[in-house]
């Protein structure tokens, strides 16, 4: 399909108008960027000239020794070996002797 001479006429006619839409369009994307990159400047001076709030304290190392401390004064019940009837499954009663583990012999 050829281009008529009448199409041409029509095409340079509207050529300034689409080379100032096209130009625009640049000129918009570039003076988007400028205003962001302003925009980013201005928050970020006035976050430098601002004192921020502060947040809420953590606990800090003071309060793991007091912690430490506390858990060496309690008695720890994981050292001692679990009760007997704990791990007992059985329904029947165990023997025990009363003095077995009392005496110690010592003579070698």
């Amino acid at each position: 399909m050829s281009i008529q001479p009448i199409d041409l006429q029509t095409l340079f006619v509207r050529l300034s108008t689409v080379g100032r839409e096209q130009s625009a369009i640049k000129q918009a994307i570039v003076q988007n960027q400028e205003v962001t990159g302003r925009e980013i400047a201005q928050r970020s001076q006035e976050a430098s000239h601002v004192v921020s709030e502060a947040e809420e304290v953590s606990e800090g190392p003071e309060k793991v020794q007091e912690e430490e401390e506390r858990s060496r004064q309690r008695p720890r019940r994981s050292d001692r070996p679990p009760a007997e009837d704990e791990t007992d499954q059985g329904d029947e009663p165990e023997f025990r002797d009363p003095d077995l583990g009392q005496h110690i012999d010592v003579s070698g």
